[in-house]
């Protein structure tokens, strides 16, 4: 699946501003947003037939079951991830995994209220931007990371 050959749409939402994507050149510039400029230094990634919509958007909130959460770190060269889409076999949720985590390993946030990352869902931003990238053409939870259980939504 990508934007192109279906009526898939990506939805970034940082926070509560929502970004777009329908084309691959759309779709490219909002994975570089995510990784290289973002807004906050977490959002939330979404694949689905439509446009997600707000709390305060006509219609009200609507969302697909799947969502993959970025946090980036442009300054440090890092990010993590978090992966649930409870209507998919491999759909539990989970958070990146970097088996070469050790001390040194920043912690980043999972949310805007507090909650962090295990430093082992730490990895480098190119990685990062891989999953993304995939996650934006398949829907799927990426394969080229690790995974390991998460423990928040």
């Amino acid at each position: 699946m990508t934007a192109t050959d279906t009526a898939t749409v990506i939805t970034v939402v940082f926070h509560s501003e929502f970004h777009y994507a329908r084309t691959l050149e759309e779709v490219d510039a909002l994975v570089r947003r995510i990784v290289e400029d973002p807004p906050r230094p977490v959002c939330a990634v979404y694949v689905w037939d439509r446009p997600c919509r707000g709390h305060f958007e006509p219609g009200g909130p609507a969302f697909p079951t799947g969502r993959l959460r970025v946090s980036t770190s442009p300054a440090t060269g890092w990010g993590a991830l978090n992966y649930v889409d409870r209507d998919r076999p491999d759909g539990a949720l989970v958070d990146s995994f970097n088996p070469d985590a050790g001390p040194a390993t920043p912690v980043l946030p999972l949310d805007t209220n507090g909650i962090d990352f295990p430093a082992s869902a730490s990895l480098p931003l190119e990685k990062v931007r891989e999953a993304i990238a995939e996650y934006c053409r398949t829907g799927a939870r990426p394969t080229c990371v690790q995974w390991q259980l998460g423990e928040w939504y």
